[in-house]
């Protein structure tokens, strides 16, 4: 993840993945686990990209399993800088959480896999670097996530489909930051709001320069 999403980043997954199964996994109970994130606050579309990016790292790299500690650390620094960058107030633990989530739900999709080594092999050597990494309530998390229903297969079909699947993600990544450049080019003025005047039935919130009142300007308090 380079970017925390936007709500119109937040849209174009959930359109571009509307009929994909493990998005509906992930969405289902996202917004329960993002509500628990109160200091990070890891969106449902953020996790499934997060987890579409681990999955095509088993399907792609053969030393994945070698490198699953790394790639848990990679992910757990990457969270660490967004919470920075963002002034955040999540804590240690709750990065472990976010973090443990997007594993939990690779899991949940490579165990629907009919072969030995992801379903077993693959599956248990995650599951041990969650429990190595493990945060508060981590049980009761793990059995929601492994509780949501996945077709058996689905990631066999995901492996055949991938180079597919891979194509769809670059254009996605694409558009996103598309959207991102129309928004840092765009001239809209975000303002904090310093008072609340009402006028009528009109309500204006936040720091107004040079406003046009068509009835002149009086404080509520004043009146």
């Amino acid at each position: 993840m380079n970017q925390r999403f936007q709500n119109a980043e937040i849209r174009l997954v959930s359109e571009q993945y509307a009929d994909n199964e493990l998005y509906h996994a992930v969405s289902s109970i996202g917004q329960q686990l993002e509500a628990e994130l109160t200091g990070f606050g890891l969106c449902p579309e953020e996790c499934f990209m997060e987890v579409l990016e681990l999955l095509s790292a088993v399907n792609n790299e053969n030393d994945f399993v070698s490198d699953i500690e790394n790639t848990w650390l990679r992910k757990y620094n990457e969270y660490k800088r967004f919470n920075r960058v963002e002034n955040g107030n999540a804590n240690e633990d709750e990065i472990r959480k976010a973090v443990g989530i997007v594993f939990a739900f690779a899991v949940l999709a490579i165990d629907s896999s009919r072969h030995r080594f992801y379903r077993y092999t693959l599956a248990e050597q995650m599951m041990s670097t969650i429990t190595a990494h493990k945060f508060d309530g981590w049980t009761a998390t793990l059995q929601t996530i492994f509780s949501v229903p996945l077709t058996d297969g689905w990631f066999d079909n995901y492996i055949d489909e991938e180079p597919e699947n891979g194509g769809e993600m670059a254009e996605l990544a694409k558009n996103i930051d598309t959207l991102r450049k129309q928004v840092h080019g765009s001239n809209i003025i975000i303002q904090l709001v310093n008072k609340q005047y009402n006028e009528g039935c009109q309500q204006f919130m936040g720091k107004m320069e040079h406003p046009k009142f068509i009835t002149p300007q009086q404080n509520e308090a004043e009146r």
